[in-house]
C-alpha cells in the first residue's frame, strides 16, 4: 500500500537536485555566449575582409535578437510575479551576456534576481554574497547553483513551544516577598488549623413567652 504513496523527502530531494541542474545549465550557456561575443568582437577587430566581418555582425545580431525575445517579458511585472524558477532562471541566462553593454539587458537581469531572490531565498543569499565578494554573475551564478537544491527557505530551528498561563499562585510565588514563601505556607495552614479547631457556636433559640 505505502508503494502507491510518493515520498515526500524523495520529491523535495528530486526538485532540488533538479534545480540545481537547472541553473548550472543556464549559467554555463550564458557563460558559453558571452565567451562568443568577445571572441566575435576580436575577430572584428583583426578582421580586414569587410565581408567576413559583415558575416560575423549579422550573426551576433540574430544571436542578440534571439535573447532579447527570451529576456524581454522580464519587463512585464505581471509576468514576473506569476513567473517559475526555471523560466526566471532562462530569463536570467539570456540577459547576462548582454547586460554590460546593454541597459534593457542589465534592467532584465536585475529583475529577474529579484524573482529569484523570492522563489529561492536560500540560492540568492549565496548568490548576493558571491558578488560582493567581486564575482560577475555568471561565475556566481555557477557556484551558488547547489545551493539551489536545498531547501528555499530552510528553518535554523523549531519556535518554542506555547506554555499556558500561570495561575495565580503560582506567579505569586515566584515574586519576591518579605518572607520565604514556605513561611508564608506555614502560618496559612497554621491559621487554618486553629480556625478549624475553635468551637462552633451554637445557635440561639428565641422562646416564646
Amino acid at each position: 500500500m505505502n508503494d502507491h504513496y510518493a515520498d515526500p523527502l524523495r520529491e523535495a530531494a528530486a526538485q532540488g537536485v533538479e534545480r540545481t541542474v537547472q541553473m548550472t545549465s543556464v549559467a554555463a550557456a550564458a557563460g558559453q555566449v558571452l565567451t562568443q561575443i568577445k571572441a566575435q568582437r576580436l575577430r572584428e577587430q583583426a578582421e580586414h575582409d569587410r565581408q567576413a566581418t559583415a558575416a560575423l555582425r549579422a550573426r551576433q545580431q540574430v544571436a542578440y535578437q534571439a535573447a532579447r525575445l527570451q529576456w524581454a517579458p522580464a519587463s512585464d511585472p505581471r509576468w514576473l510575479r506569476t513567473a517559475d524558477f526555471l523560466g526566471t532562471a532562462r530569463a536570467w541566462g539570456a540577459a547576462v551576456p548582454y547586460a554590460p553593454s546593454d541597459s534593457a539587458a542589465e534592467r532584465a537581469r536585475l529583475r529577474c534576481e529579484q524573482r529569484l531572490r523570492e522563489l529561492h531565498p536560500y540560492g540568492m543569499s549565496r548568490y548576493d554574497r558571491l558578488r560582493t565578494e567581486g564575482l560577475g554573475p555568471v561565475e556566481a551564478m555557477r557556484k551558488a547553483a547547489p545551493f539551489f537544491a536545498r531547501v528555499p527557505n530552510p528553518r535554523t530551528g523549531y519556535a518554542a513551544p506555547v506554555r499556558k498561563e500561570l495561575s495565580t499562585a503560582v506567579t505569586l510565588g515566584t515574586q519576591d516577598f518579605p518572607v520565604p514563601i514556605k513561611d508564608v505556607v506555614r502560618t496559612t495552614d497554621a491559621a487554618q488549623a486553629a480556625q478549624a479547631a475553635k468551637p462552633t457556636p451554637r445557635p440561639t433559640q428565641n422562646l416564646k413567652p
